[in-house]
């Protein structure tokens, strides 16, 4: 496959407001660098679509476009449009090709020339702040992804809600490789098509846009998880979120609500039944930290210390394609 086309505008296009993620490339023909003129000129960085089926992105320039008519930008905009591929086929990636929030540190792969020509038109615009507009497949709170704890990082995220989840992987996701030049972050903004969450995510790149500078706190307090662990399940295993159900894995049927309420140790997270270890625990290293959480007992698999989860979702798809979830701890505690 050649390098994806990397399309240069100037405006948001006459259509925006009535297509669907599915019809986006009636006005994305492909991956779309826009530039548009703000009172400040140093701009923000926005980042949408990065996966086909996580709309909120398309939401928040449908509403910019709308605002627009009248006012006047306060602030310059350099906005990414992404995987427009998989948008039209309404998946996160296609099956052939990689994840748009996985290639930001360099590859051989086409997408990943792609992602040098953005990262290149980013440096020379010298941007402001970096927000990636992203959906949840669990069900979550609104949160942020932060990549370390600089006062400016913080009162940008905290833009968005109180709950910011600290890591540093994957290094290739988009956020994480500017993190270390400006505030950015990954916006995780609930499920596809919840109001709340386009409205939180168009606040957050409002809010952002008038910003004159960054004062070097958080405007709201943060409540701050690190990430301790990813769970991810063999690829040869199946699993089943009802009891009775022959698998190798019971999860149970309400397991995306645990997401951001402390479990405590003792909690029976998932139950074995046919003895084979098919639930794994990584740590940022790809290190195996399984025992470090979970203990065996008879057919349950029990929590060994207290821990917060986040994403934990119940999309077969997601957890083949990703993971089931994550573990974490407050940091400061």
């Amino acid at each position: 496959m050649s390098t994806p086309e990397l399309d240069q505008l100037d405006h948001l296009p006459a259509g925006l407001e009535t297509v669907s993620a599915r019809q986006l490339r009636t006005v994305f023909p492909n991956p779309t660098l826009i530039r548009l003129e703000g009172r400040h000129k140093q701009p923000l960085a926005l980042s949408v679509m990065l996966h086909g089926d996580e709309i909120v992105g398309l939401a928040v320039l449908k509403r910019l476009q709308v605002w627009m008519k009248s006012h006047a930008l306060p602030r310059s905009l350099i906005i990414f449009v992404g995987n427009v591929f998989a948008a039209e086929a309404g998946v996160r990636k296609l099956s052939d090709r990689p994840d748009y929030n996985r290639i930001w540190r360099g590859g051989p792969q086409p997408e990943h020339a792609m992602a040098a020509e953005v990262l290149d038109a980013f440096d020379a615009a010298g941007i402001f702040a970096h927000i990636d507009l992203h959906n949840n497949t669990g069900a979550n709170p609104h949160y942020c992804c932060i990549h370390n704890e600089r006062p400016d990082t913080l009162q940008l995220a905290s833009f968005l809600g109180p709950l910011a989840m600290y890591t540093h992987n994957p290094p290739s996701m988009f956020s994480n490789s500017r993190a270390d030049q400006v505030p950015a972050i990954t916006a995780e903004c609930g499920q596809p098509g919840e109001i709340d969450g386009e409205d939180a995510a168009f606040n957050l790149v409002m809010a952002t846009l008038h910003l004159d500078h960054f004062r070097g706190a958080p405007d709201l307090e943060l409540q701050v998880f690190e990430v301790k662990g990813r769970i991810e399940i063999a690829s040869d295993a199946s699993f089943a979120f009802a009891h009775g159900v022959k698998a190798d894995l019971e999860l149970p049927p309400k397991l995306e609500h645990w997401n951001f309420f402390e479990r405590p140790a003792g909690t029976t997270f998932a139950r074995r039944l046919t003895g084979r270890q098919v639930m794994t625990v990584y740590d940022d290293d790809r290190n195996d930290v399984t025992e470090r959480f979970f203990k065996v007992e008879g057919d349950r698999v029990i929590l060994t210390r207290d821990a917060t989860p986040a994403m934990l979702t119940m999309s077969e798809a997601a957890i083949r394609a990703d993971c089931l979830g994550y573990l974490m701890e407050r940091r400061g505690v």
